[in-house]
Parts: structure tokens; sequence; C-alpha cells
């Protein structure tokens, strides 16, 4: 395509996982595509920096979505979501007005969504196409809490003829309902740049150290009992988050969310990833083999999903949220995934070929 290729992309700001699918959609269409890109969502400016490689692109700070209302990485407040959502579905807000007002002003030729209902929205106003890309959405989410909270039900209504308002739909696996009017990738991550000795040297970590990577997710929390680490002398352990600095003692790295080591780098350098398991941990590990000890949230229709796709295509163990934030799992349950048996065999297609490729021939139609 010789002509520019004005992309609106809006995204959930739940975690990072749909943030880090969606980078890595975009960054494959742009390999082909000369394109200006234009994001919506309330993540941090350094994320897209890190993650976007198009330079012709704009973030706009805007609420594109409720979600979940997190207390927590592991626990969330249904009601005061509810709340929001009542608010939020009117779609008169602030934000959501100026959403309609730069897409309309931007002309975009599409609008992409990961899971931002105001993405459809927009779109279905302005006489946009759309593509929706997911493994779940909200209204299926949802349907889980019904039961206890009654308000859901007008929501899931609401979402779900949102959503439903797509013009092509994407669903990267592992996904939680199968659609079939949808088309399906191999799960979605984005690419590796740095080699596993690279990261070694610029860490300084010794050669015989076997690196374990500790993850909360895009919700950062801070992790006590982090002294139980240091007795297991012969791993070195990365922890990521709200950190000034980089700062090694003794076998802990703490390393800045926003430090300029590229996160996927990180898990193929590691011999293991330990702690809350979303889609990017997931597609992540998958996609570099790398074993993951990973604890799941019971209450989230999600996990079962994740689960089970662990299990069944990585070498994976679970261990309890408690455990997790107690550093029990240092004592037991991290030696038996340090053995040198192989990961099963990833696919050698990453999803984020294959959406791209879905989405250049939709634009291609239309």
């Amino acid at each position: 395509m010789d002509k520019i290729l004005r992309i609106g992309v809006f995204i959930t700001s739940h975690g990072f996982g749909h943030a880090t699918r969606t980078c890595a959609v975009l960054n494959e269409i742009t390999q082909s595509s000369n394109c200006s890109i234009d994001i919506f969502s309330t993540l941090p400016s350094w994320f897209l920096k890190q993650n976007i490689l198009c330079k012709n692109f704009e973030a706009h700070y805007l609420k594109t979505d409720v979600g979940l209302v997190q207390k927590s990485p592991f626990v969330h407040d249904l009601q005061e979501t509810i709340n929001q959502l009542k608010d939020f579905l009117l779609f008169r807000s602030v934000d959501s007005q100026k959403a309609i007002t730069i897409s309309r002003k931007k002309k975009f030729n599409l609008i992409i969504s990961d899971i931002s209902p105001l993405g459809i929205k927009v779109a279905d106003q302005l006489g946009i196409q759309s593509v929706l890309i997911e493994n779940f959405t909200w209204d299926w989410i949802y349907c889980h809490y019904r039961e206890s909270h009654k308000e859901f039900d007008k929501i899931i209504e609401s979402l779900r003829t949102i959503f439903e308002r797509s013009g092509l739909h994407i669903q990267a696996r592992p996904f939680c309902l199968e659609k079939n009017s949808s088309l399906k990738t191999s799960p979605i991550s984005r690419r590796v740049n740095k080699s596993k000795e690279e990261i070694r040297d610029a860490l300084n970590i010794e050669k015989n150290s076997k690196i374990i990577l500790l993850t909360t997710g895009g919700i950062t929390k801070k992790l006590s009992f982090i002294e139980r680490l240091r007795p297991v002398d012969h791993c070195t352990f990365i922890i990521s988050g709200d950190f000034k600095n980089i700062v090694k003692d003794h076998n802990i790295i703490s390393l800045p969310m926003n430090s300029a080591f590229h996160y996927p780098d990180l898990v193929s350098a590691s011999s293991c990833v330990v702690g809350k398991v979303g889609y990017g941990t997931l597609a992540e590990c998958w996609s570099s083999k790398t074993p993951l000890l990973g604890c799941y949230r019971n209450d989230f229709g999600e996990s079962e999903v994740l689960r089970d796709f662990a299990n069944k295509n990585l070498k994976h163990k679970e261990i309890s949220i408690d455990d997790f934030e107690r550093m029990n799992w240092a004592a037991y349950s991290l030696f038996s995934l340090l053995e040198d048996n192989p990961s099963p065999n990833a696919s050698p297609c990453n999803g984020a070929i294959e959406a791209a490729e879905y989405i250049l021939s939709f634009i291609e139609r239309n």
C-alpha cells in the first residue's frame, strides 16, 4: 500500500496483556504498510514508546474501557465496576466525546479495538471499518458475576450488542468463547530482539546462574518476603516493579517497569517465569518455550482457559496466590521446572503475523 493507512487503536488498560498483543499486531502491519497510528488508552506513555515501532504514532490518554476495577493484581471490586460501567456506557463522558472528535478529525481508514467498547462504538457512529481483537470480551467475563450482581444483566446485553458491530472479529488463542464468525490466530506475542547472552551480559548475570523472572502482570504490587529468595544462590531473580533504578542485591535484581529492557527478551532469557498468569505472560512464555510457574485468579473466567492451555502446551506448574506472595515456591515448586527436560513444542507461527494478514486483507476488500 503506497498511501498512508490511518489507524485508530482503542486498547483496554486492564493489565498490559491486551496492549502487548495489539502492539505486536500493529508492528507486523507496519512492516508492509505505510501507517499513521493513534492509540487511545490510559496506558503509560513509556509503554507505548517501548512497544510501538511505527514512528508516526500519537497517544491520546483517554479512558476507553472499565473492565474490572482492581484493588490489587488479584482482587477486584464488582460493585465499583458496575457503578463505573453505568456511567461509561452512556458514552457521554468528556473522554468519549474527545475520542469521537479526534477520530472524525483524523479520518481513520480503520479502527482496531482490543476489547474496548468505545472503539467499536466510535467506529460505528462515524461509519469507519472496525476490527475486534480478543481472547475474551467483557460481556462474557461479567456473565460469571450476574447471579450475585443482577445489575450486570443490562450491561452484558449492551456490551454484546456493541461487540457484534465489529466488521472483522479476530480471536487469539487461547480464547474463552469461540465465535463461528471469527478468524482465529495462534497466541499473539511480541518479537524477541536480543539473545539470552546479551541479556545476561547487560544485567551482569553469571553464566551458570539460572534467571527467574517474577511478574504480577501490568498491575504492580510490592512483593514481600523477598529475603526468602536469597538462599537460592544458584538462581538470579529479576523483579519488575515500581523501582526508580536498576538495583542488584546479591542474587536479586530490581528492575523498573519502564527500563530499557524489552520484556519479551527477559522472558526468553529466563529459565522460568513465576507469578500471575495473564494473556501476555502466557503467550510470551509459549512463544519462547519458557517454563511457567503460575498463579491464577480463581474468580476470573479467563483463568481456567489460560490454565488449561498452559498445562497442555507449556512446561507448567501451578502455585497458589498465597504461595507466590510469600515466596514459598522458591523452596520446592521451582526445582521441578528447572530440570533440563524440554518444553512442549511451540507453534512456528506467531499469531501477530496471522492477525496482521487478516487485517490487511480486510482493508483491501473494503
